[in-house]
């Protein structure tokens, strides 16, 4: 797995450091560490002392070697790399070049109304990056001990999942599988909408299927899996619910976005997962390595599961 690593010294980002460390003690894991700094050649309306370009690169050369220094111990290979210019658009186009399979960067942002929220940074790498990304948010545990799921037989899901079981995790890894059944609504103009419309165990029972089918899948390698079909408005909202109620410290969903101006935006459900879980989120873009033919496939599937309500 091809890993890159953007760092600015920060807490967020040495716990991410920690998370690929530990990543690549039971993986193999190719890391790429990289410090994107101010250049003044950019931005010449801006005052700038050359002592300052001496200070920023000494810092630069002890941000990366620090990380190197902890990566060395448990990665196959690290390489380090100083670039300069805005940051997204830097780590963007070094993951492009490198083509990693993976971006992993420390959530830096604030507490508000009881929830951690994305720094800047981070909110917009997980935005539009076009690989995985794994934004890490600090804990006490790194190695995620308890994981939700969020799958929706999409391909999105499907190849989320199967790119999460390529890792090589500790067998007492608890997984719990989330499949949200979304309660309909009867709108009546003006902006209201009715009582909500009753779900028949028919309208249900698939749902519960192909996510118990994925849970028995999953417990093959990771045997404390289980299964969960909620029935909530917002799915986004229910997966987080989940991982609140189970302690979790990390969610894996897929993102089911759509492509604009050539970059790859994200789901509302993902976004949503993102901006509020309590604890680290991947992202999967594994499944834009799909062909067109399975991308189909996946929509005739999706559209017979649709809830048609009585």
């Amino acid at each position: 797995m091809k890993i890159l690593l953007p760092t600015d010294g920060s807490e967020a980002a040495m716990a991410a450091t920690t998370v690929v460390g530990q990543l690549a003690q039971h993986n193999p894991v190719e890391a790429t560490v990289v410090t994107a700094s101010y250049d003044p050649q950019h931005y010449q309306f801006q005052p700038w002392v050359p002592e300052w370009t001496d200070q920023e690169n000494a810092r630069t050369f002890k941000t990366l070697a620090d990380a190197k220094r902890t990566l060395d111990r448990t990665c196959q290979s690290v390489a380090t790399r100083h670039v300069c210019g805005a940051v997204v658009p830097a780590i963007l186009d070094e993951a492009k070049k490198l083509k990693s399979d993976l971006i992993v960067l420390g959530a830096k942002g604030h507490s508000a109304i009881g929830r951690l929220l994305l720094g800047s940074v981070s909110d917009s790498v997980a935005s539009r990056a076009d690989c995985s990304v794994l934004v890490v948010r600090p804990s006490e545990t790194f190695c995620f001990p308890r994981i939700v799921v969020g799958y929706d037989r999409s391909v999105a899901s499907r190849e989320a999942v199967a790119e999460f079981m390529e890792l090589d995790l500790d067998e007492d890894t608890h997984l719990d599988v989330v499949s949200v059944v979304e309660q309909p609504y009867a709108y009546v103009g003006g902006g209201f909408t009715g009582p909500p419309i009753t779900l028949s165990p028919k309208h249900i029972r698939p749902i519960v299927e192909t996510n118990e089918c994925m849970a028995r899948k999953i417990a093959e390698q990771y045997h404390h899996t289980e299964s969960h079909t909620p029935v909530a408005t917002h799915v986004g909202e229910a997966i987080v619910q989940q991982a609140e109620a189970t302690n979790a410290n990390l969610i894996l969903v897929g993102n089911t976005g759509h492509s604009m101006l050539g970059e790859l935006i994200l789901g509302s459900t993902s976004k949503y997962v993102l901006r509020h879980a309590p604890c680290s989120v991947w992202i999967s873009r594994r499944h834009t390595k799909t062909t067109d033919e399975e991308m189909a496939n996946d929509a005739t599937a999706k559209a017979g599961d649709a809830i048609a309500p009585n």
